[in-house]
């Protein structure tokens, strides 16, 4: 008995380190609200086969609702040799603001739309800071390591001229969804190569796909557990891996959990959604960025999908995840 207990915890801890071991965070029962947001907006699976098939054009240009905001609250600018556009955000319409650099999701293959615009506005509102929203190169044109180049290179621009546009270049964080989250953590990897990781206060990654080869995509469980039915797929994961960046999945730039030594990163907020092929990515990162001693604050946000896409203001769980940003703001701009 004590023998077959002894195998049954060493098949658990094994399953564990190959990444195969079950992080859950609710009952599998999807929100009723997503559930109905899902089947309002017509949504239904695509293949990989029918990503590969499809014009790019229909997946690079959703025709997302366009929200009106003032547009006296935001500057369109174009920074650094390469021309990368901006947008600043500053709906408070006041100095000396912390800074929010946010990094764009869509796959690596979706510029900055306009539709976003206004959940960028209500981003600057919400967190009262200046948002530089940076529209990096993407694919399938522009392949790594465009959009890692175009991002590092705005984060370096911003920390040098930020205060010309209002921000207060001693408070910066970094906030990236899906893609974007990827960024945030190369951007992050980057900067204390460099020995200017000190200039991130916090990076906030929501939806982070950490690791971006196809045996992590067969090997998680929430890859298994939610490769379809809930907005992302590992469908279009693997799309966009094999889009953004063919071959190179074993490049850290492409996949930076495998960054060997994390220590001394900034703070870092992750946030996971139950029903997220990448939810254990997110769960993962956290372990081992805190096990290298850096200051985490993550959850995991149950019923919920991709991003937490389709939650709506004012609910808990929206306020959950405003609160917890506002929380490792405040902590990391203090010190």
């Amino acid at each position: 008995m004590k023998k077959i207990l002894l195998l049954f915890f060493l098949s658990l801890f094994l399953l564990s380190q190959q990444g195969l071991f079950a992080q859950s965070c609710g009952s599998r029962q999807l929100d009723p609200n997503i559930a109905a947001f899902l089947k309002m907006i017509g949504y239904k699976d695509r293949t990989l086969e029918e990503l590969r098939s499809i014009p790019i054009e229909q997946i690079k240009y959703v025709d997302l609702p366009l929200r009106p905001y003032p547009k006296e609250d935001v500057q369109r600018i174009k920074i650094t040799a390469d021309s990368i556009p901006v947008l600043v955000f500053n709906p408070l319409q006041k100095k000396n603001l912390p800074i929010i650099i946010n990094y764009h999701g869509g796959g690596f293959i979706m510029p900055l739309l306009p539709g976003w615009e206004y959940s960028l506005w209500q981003e600057a509102k919400t967190f009262g800071a200046i948002v530089f929203a940076v529209d990096y190169r993407v694919a399938p044109e522009h392949r790594f390591p465009a959009a890692v180049n175009d991002s590092y290179n705005a984060f370096k621009w911003i920390v040098q001229h930020g205060s010309k546009w209002g921000g207060d270049t001693s408070r910066i964080a970094l906030l990236g969804n899906s893609a974007g989250a990827n960024l945030v953590a190369v951007i992050a990897q980057k900067a204390k190569k460099e020995g200017i990781s000190h200039k991130i206060k916090v990076h906030i990654m929501n939806g982070l796909p950490i690791d971006l080869r196809p045996k992590n995509m067969e090997s998680s469980v929430s890859y298994q557990q939610n490769a379809r039915g809930y907005f992302q797929t590992k469908d279009d994961c693997y799309f966009a891996a094999e889009t953004y960046a063919p071959g190179q999945y074993n490049n850290p730039e492409v996949s930076p959990i495998l960054t060997k030594n994390l220590k001394g990163l900034p703070p870092a907020v992750i946030i996971n959604a139950e029903f997220d092929p990448l939810r254990d990515d997110g769960i993962l990162y956290a372990a081992k960025l805190r096990k290298a001693g850096v200051k985490v604050w993550d959850k995991c946000f149950a019923g919920q999908i991709h991003c937490l896409i389709g939650l709506q203001p004012g609910t808990p769980a929206m306020q959950d995840y405003e609160n917890l940003i506002k929380t490792a703001m405040h902590e990391a701009f203090s010190k």
